[in-house]
């Protein structure tokens, strides 16, 4: 049987590795901001993302680390800017993020909202340092703003507080809060990778399609785990989804339902990825989404 879990080690050591190159404790800029990026970058995480640009890239043979790396752990920065700017009081207001407190617990508001701004200004810096084409990172960029803005990332936690202020929930809202809020960048970090490896456009669509797939059973998984897990596993404090009046899957559908949404969702991301070809690792991913424990 493949070790997943190893596998997800060593990636997440490299991609570690990488960022303390990138963003090493010392260099340019005020040290108390460059402090606190590091301290919410560093703090731990699954580095799933950047995983599934580097996973996805690899599918189709390439393994060009000047190429990819900056574009992987790119998106770690985006990632970790919106936990930052998500758990301030003004949004979710959580105490707790990957088993240490939240960025602003320890630097204060203002300097987590410019930590958070930072590293999403430097994911592009970031991006730029590839020796990937030009034309293709054009097209990265792309996907980028399209998945973290107005009518993606952003736009799902819009509507993410506007229902808890509202104190709506619907089947409809909770599908497009999962699918902007969460989704959308998953789906689009395995885009990324695609399209760094230069993939066909039938294999692009059947890869974005899985992703969206797998972006959707991850939330509804973090949804289950809010319910189920404890903040040793979890990283972050439990039950914050229900006290807070969040709209998830669990409150319109039930634990049971949910659970069984998220294997279905696997299922189909799956079969995709059944006709694209050396997709096994990326195939193991899925199937960790929703057997993982935090």
């Amino acid at each position: 049987m493949f070790d997943i879990k190893g596998y997800l080690k060593e990636r997440k050591k490299e991609v570690d590795e990488y960022i303390e190159r990138y963003l090493p404790q010392d260099g340019e800029g005020p040290s108390i901001l460059r402090e606190a990026m590091r301290y919410s970058l560093l703090a731990g995480g699954k580095r799933l993302r950047p995983i599934l640009v580097l996973t996805t890239y690899e599918i189709f043979g390439k393994n060009d680390k000047e190429e990819i790396m900056p574009v992987a752990v790119a998106q770690e920065y985006i990632h970790t800017f919106t936990l930052i700017h998500d758990d301030l009081p003004a949004l979710d207001n959580d105490d707790l993020r990957r088993g240490k407190p939240t960025n602003h617990k320890v630097y204060g508001e203002a300097m987590a909202i410019l930590a958070g701004d930072a590293l999403f200004i430097e994911s592009f810096n970031l991006l730029l340092k590839s020796t990937l084409p030009p034309d293709k990172l054009v097209s990265i960029m792309e996907i980028i703003s399209r998945e973290i803005g107005i009518n993606g990332v952003i736009g799902g936690q819009v509507m993410d507080i506007e229902s808890e202020k509202k104190r709506q929930c619907n089947p409809e809202i909770v599908h497009y809060i999962h699918e902007r809020k969460t989704a959308s960048f998953i789906r689009a970090c395995i885009e990324i990778g695609a399209i760094a490896a230069g993939c066909d456009n039938k294999t692009f669509e059947r890869l974005s399609r899985a992703g969206g797939l797998m972006g959707l059973a991850f939330q509804i998984t973090d949804d289950i785990l809010d319910e189920t897990s404890t903040p040793e596993e979890l990283g972050k404090t439990p039950g914050k989804d229900r006290t807070s009046g969040k709209c998830t899957w669990v409150k319109v559908y039930g634990l049971e339902k949910a659970q069984e949404e998220a294997r279905k969702l696997i299922d189909e991301a799956v079969s995709i990825l059944d006709s694209i070809k050396n997709s096994d690792i990326l195939k193991e991913i899925a199937q960790f989404i929703v057997k993982r424990s935090y």
